[in-house]
This record gives structure tokens, C-alpha cells and sequence, in this order.
């Protein structure tokens, strides 16, 4: 898939219909894509969750498929969007090996992995697997952090340092600005971007009818923060992802 040369992408998204938490039908797939055209974006990489406790059908290879199919069925209503394969990687005990077994699922075969965990604690087996992957030659990406159910702020931030220390990415969450996902999250996302350590930010778009709150999220990261940073994370370093930098 070629790389439109200019407009914004969508790094984190459910888009593709049917397999997870995401688009249930098509239908809801390319009513998001036109409310996204319509906010300027121009791809998106699709990363359903894999999660084999979950989503035990979510394999690099099957969502490599499924991707290509939705791509097909675009290309036939004549709709221009661009889409790539990836994944969101749940980490669990476990994990390195389930990526043994089943591959690692990178964005768009680069070696960017988007990770992401729930927990309400810092288990030893995130650090490990975030290694094990930087040791690999990936560079992974933890999603949305400001999310993370660690309680004290304190707490989080330490571990985010320590991981940004070794090379690990954030991404976060604009629907987070909208205070939709709550009030810590909410303030966690503005104390983060304010601290610079957001490497992307993305929609995390699950289906149509929340996609307008994460394109207001937007809006309120370029009113608070400028336009520049949010061109900065929707624009220029999903290129960097996708063109393997």
C-alpha cells in the first residue's frame, strides 16, 4: 500500500468489522472512514485486539487477511483510503511466547508493536516483554498509559519513566481530553502531553457513533496545545512508522 504523501493517519484503530470490540458490520467501517476523510485523515493501520484469552482468531496473519479483504471491498464502492495490518498486543504472562508461536504483530511490517495492559499494578512480566521485544529489534509502542488503572499518579509515572528510559513509546488517547473516560484519565492526559511525553496520540476508534468525542479530543488538543504538536503525532510520525524509520 502506497503512502499518501500528505494528510493525517490513524495509528490506532478497530476498524476492521466483526473480529473484536470494534466496527460490528462494513457498514459501520465506512461510516467511520468518511467521518475520518472528513477530519483530514487519509489511512488508518488497523490494530484489533490480540488478546488469545478474548480474541483467540486474532493472529498476525488472520488480521494481515482481513485487512486486504476490507481494502477490496473499498476499492470496489471506489472509496480512497488507505489501510495496513497491525494489532493492539495485550501483555500477558506469556506473551513472548504466544509471539513465538503466532509472530509478532507489527504496524504495517515495520517494526513499530503497539502494546497496551490493564492491570492495576506494574507486573514484572511487562518490563520483560517489553524488553524481549526491543531485544527482537521491535520498537514498541504502549498505548494510551494515561488509562492504566494504577491508582497513584506517583506510581505510574516512575514505571513511564523507566520504560521511556529504555526505549519504549507512548501513545495516547484523544478521547481522553473529552473527560469521557474519566477524571484521572483526564487529567493524566493533559499532564502528560504537557510533560512531552506522548510520542503519538491516536483515535483508538472503536465504532462510528463514539468517533465524534475522539475528533472533539482532537480539536481540543490543538485548541490547548497547538496545531503544530497535533500535526507532529497525526502526521508526520505515523510516516515515520510506516516507512520504517
Amino acid at each position: 500500500m502506497l503512502i499518501p504523501a500528505t494528510g493525517r493517519l490513524d495509528v490506532h484503530s478497530h476498524m476492521l468489522p466483526g473480529i473484536d470490540d470494534g466496527c460490528e458490520t462494513i457498514e459501520e467501517s465506512i461510516a467511520s472512514i468518511t467521518m475520518l476523510k472528513q477530519a483530514g485523515y487519509v489511512g488508518t493501520i488497523c490494530t484489533p485486539h490480540l488478546w488469545p484469552d478474548m480474541f483467540p482468531d486474532n493472529t498476525p496473519s488472520n488480521i494481515d487477511r482481513w485487512t486486504g479483504e476490507l481494502t477490496v471491498q473499498l476499492a470496489q464502492r471506489g472509496i480512497e483510503y488507505a489501510l495496513w495490518p497491525g494489532g493492539e498486543l495485550r501483555l500477558f504472562k506469556g506473551v513472548t511466547d504466544w509471539m513465538k508461536t503466532h509472530g509478532v504483530p507489527t504496524l504495517a511490517g515495520s517494526r513499530y508493536v503497539l502494546t497496551d495492559f490493564w492491570e492495576d499494578h506494574w507486573p514484572k512480566y511487562i518490563d520483560q516483554s517489553l524488553d524481549w521485544l526491543m531485544a527482537e529489534g521491535y520498537q514498541p509502542i504502549l498505548a494510551h498509559p494515561e488509562r492504566i488503572g494504577i491508582t497513584k499518579y506517583e506510581t505510574l509515572v516512575k514505571h513511564l519513566k523507566e520504560a521511556t528510559a529504555r526505549g519504549v513509546l507512548l501513545q495516547g488517547n484523544f478521547r481522553c481530553m473529552t473527560g469521557e473516560d474519566g477524571y484521572h484519565q483526564d487529567q493524566r492526559v493533559r499532564q502528560f502531553l504537557t510533560e512531552g511525553r506522548y510520542w503519538l496520540m491516536a483515535m483508538d476508534m472503536h465504532r462510528p457513533d463514539a468517533l465524534p468525542s475522539r475528533l472533539d479530543g482532537m480539536q481540543m488538543v490543538v485548541q490547548e496545545y497547538g496545531q503544530q504538536m497535533v500535526d507532529l503525532m497525526t502526521i508526520d510520525r505515523p510516516r515515520i512508522i510506516l516507512t520504517n524509520g
